[in-house]
């Protein structure tokens, strides 16, 4: 029961920050714990740290896709991180209490 309650506040942040780890974890065969995520501080940049590997997401670069993130690494193939429908369902309500003030 906690974790829907957790689940019912997170923020938008939060939810792609789920995904990332998700996304990584199982990719690189980590536990999520093991995947350090990262925004800098303009918010224009994501970065990840998996497996002694550097991936980046630039945010200014975003197309309309939200639910698709590619993150480019020197040495490693893109990978690409798709948000659940869940996820998705979650990142919606987020949005819509945003622009009603809660």
């Amino acid at each position: 029961m906690e974790d829907v309650q957790e689940l019912a506040f997170m923020n938008t942040t939060d939810i792609y920050r789920q995904a990332i780890k998700r996304t990584f974890a199982d990719l690189y065969s980590v536990a999520p714990h093991e995947v350090d995520v990262s925004w800098n501080t303009d918010g224009d940049n994501i970065t990840v740290r998996c497996a002694d590997k550097t991936f980046t997401h630039e945010t200014i670069h975003d197309d309309d896709d939200d639910s698709a993130l590619e993150f480019v690494s020197t040495h490693e193939d893109p990978v690409t991180v798709r948000l659940t429908n869940d996820e998705r369902l979650r990142l919606e309500r987020t949005d819509l209490d945003y622009l009603n003030g809660f």
